[in-house]
């Protein structure tokens, strides 16, 4: 499930940019890439620039072949004995661009007049270059805020948000930022988590909306002490998150870093930083038809394969999530993986035959049919059976012999070609 593609698929590692550091253009590019709609690549370093408390940085494709490094904005100097400037420091999140007029918005979890972080936008002038806005400042609880998440963009154009240990407790926030006809922004504080036994504490990582404008995230702490996944309703009014599932260390994955990606049906998929392995884990929670989630432990890591996987998974139109680990693999610095899901099958017996066999999960994440396998007959012929996929997922599995003389039903394996 974790390895290269021997189906078809090519991949080559290619290095687009290596940061020098220093002043010239930044450090610690830890918040990953988003492509803008001219095709370019924009995202953030925490460290240095001009400034030496980062940059936000664009890599446009060359004729060559290569790619061109430009900072588009480096943050000033927040001084050492306050922590604090005017436009923020340590932009260690995502950047949403606003495919309108391509502005691209972003947040610091240090700096700004505070120096709790900052809420920012660089949108685009005639005749090139950037307009810098300090759209909110974060206050700063016991001098820090851990971690400013990345931001949530609605069809509205509004801004939903998370702060590790903001709010009136220092405990987290969720938070939105609302826009009006003049394009300014108004911060509300949505919901403040509690200190009280058991509930949840620690947002980490970017929330995530579904069609019907529902959020969810996830918190480190908090729940069965270990974490959870909630859901919270969009707009202005304050409300209460709902938990819908609490991590144990004891079974399956704890204590996530990062947020929840969602598909076409609802199911939510994350990763976790322990498990019972004790080196993390990718976990899915299924949406059932009364609303609650039922949770699945899909992968738990290892040494070799990586270990703590603290930032949020991708999907591909197959449904294969990607990740990566913070430490682990062959050489001890982490990995880049791509897991799927694989499909279960029951049996239908009669007089020692199969009849058929009835898909109970559809899997995930398959490039070509899994191969099906059935365990031996115990006193006859073993029955065959192939696979049909659409979208990634098994839809129908035809009985091409039906076997003979099982007492039992055959258990279906598949072989998951990922």
């Amino acid at each position: 499930m974790l390895a290269p593609d021997t189906h078809g698929e090519s991949y080559q590692y290619k290095v687009l940019h290596r940061f020098a550091g220093g002043t010239a253009d930044g450090a610690r590019p830890v918040g990953g890439l988003v492509m803008g709609p001219d095709g370019n690549l924009y995202g953030t370093a925490a460290g240095g620039g001009t400034g030496w408390t980062g940059t936000v940085f664009m890599l446009a494709p060359n004729a060559t072949g290569g790619w061109d490094h430009t900072n588009l904005y480096n943050f000033s100097p927040a001084p050492p004995a306050s922590g604090k400037n005017s436009d923020g420091a340590a932009p260690t999140s995502h950047l949403v661009i606003n495919a309108n007029d391509t502005t691209l918005f972003g947040t610091t979890s240090a700096g700004g007049t505070n120096g709790g972080g900052t809420v920012f936008s660089l949108t685009p002038k005639l005749g090139g270059g950037y307009i810098f806005k300090n759209l909110h400042n974060f206050a700063a609880p016991g001098g820090y805020n851990y971690f400013v998440g990345g931001l949530l963009m609605d069809d509205a154009g509004n801004f939903y948000g998370l702060v590790s240990a903001g709010g009136d407790y220092s405990s987290g926030e969720i938070f939105g930022l609302f826009v009006s006809g003049d394009q300014t922004y108004t911060y509300e504080s949505l919901y403040s988590f509690p200190q009280n036994n058991y509930d949840p504490v620690l947002p980490f990582g970017s929330l995530v909306m579904d069609n019907s404008g529902q959020m969810f995230g996830t918190t480190n702490q908090g729940g069965n002490i270990s974490g959870t996944v909630f859901s919270y309703p969009s707009g202005k009014k304050p409300a209460t998150p709902t938990t819908l599932h609490e991590f144990n260390d004891l079974n399956g994955e704890s204590s996530p870093y990062s947020g929840v990606i969602i598909d076409s049906a609802g199911n939510l998929f994350g990763t976790a930083d322990y498990s019972s392995s004790g080196e993390g884990g990718v976990y899915k929670l299924t949406k059932k038809d009364n609303g609650t989630y039922g949770y699945t432990s899909l992968f738990e890591f290892n040494g070799n394969k990586g270990e703590y996987p603290q930032n949020t998974l991708v999907a591909d139109p197959m449904g294969r999530l990607y990740g990566t680990t913070s430490e682990g693999g062959k050489h001890g610095y982490g990995t880049v993986f791509r897991i799927g899901e694989t499909a279960e099958a029951m049996a239908v017996m009669e007089g020692g035959v199969v009849l058929q066999i009835v898909v109970t999960n559809p899997g995930r994440g398959y490039a070509s049919p899994p191969t099906v396998t059935l365990t031996p007959s115990e006193n006859g012929a073993t029955a065959q059976a192939s696979a049909t996929i659409s979208n990634g997922s098994v839809t129908g599995i035809t009985v091409t012999n039906a076997g003979s003389g099982y007492d039992f039903g055959p258990q279906v394996i598949f072989t998951p070609p990922f």
